[in-house]
């Protein structure tokens, strides 16, 4: 009985209000909203780079059908750890389009080797994720999480100096 009256005080000393705050046509609702795509739009501008700048390539201006065969993710994880995805499936030529098949293989090989290299797995967004170019944020926060294990890139900025060898 203690209990039950318990739950009851503790519900009712919930604020309406926070429920107000989230309705569709409220201002608050709406500027948070704004501000999370702001977010959302930071982190995949983010990734982009982060991803041109380790494998050196352009891409695209739509990231998420970039990245929806798997392709340039299994090249990131094989930059960050070689030979980490052993088998990619590319396009050809002859067939410029990968087969959906061969793309989801791509895309679970890369999350295998993230798993392999030490990526957390709360830190792995799904598959669906990449293959239906939903949760780019999330997207970005896995291969975020992949970077953090890579090892430091060299800058050309920096040079070492050698010394002579002297017996």
């Amino acid at each position: 009985m203690g209990e039950e009256r318990a739950a009851l005080l503790s519900t009712a000393n919930q604020s309406p209000c926070r429920a107000a705050n989230q309705r569709p046509e409220s201002f608050l609702y709406r500027l948070s909203q704004r501000e999370d795509k702001r977010k959302e739009a930071q982190l995949v501008e983010q990734l982009r780079k982060n991803i041109e700048a380790r494998l050196k390539v352009s891409l695209p201006s739509d990231l998420g059908a970039a990245l929806t065969d798997g392709v340039v993710l299994c090249h990131l994880a094989n930059h960050v750890r070689p030979r980490s995805v052993s088998s990619i499936h590319v396009p050809s030529p002859a067939v410029p389009k990968l087969t959906m098949a061969k793309c989801r293989r791509n895309v679970e090989n890369f999350f295998e080797a993230c798993r392999r290299i030490g990526v957390p797995q709360s830190q792995l967004c799904l598959p669906l994720h990449v293959l239906e170019e939903r949760g780019l944020p999330l997207v970005a926060q896995t291969v975020s999480a992949l970077l953090e294990l890579a090892p430091p890139r060299h800058s050309p900025a920096v040079t070492t100096a050698t010394t002579p060898f002297t017996m």
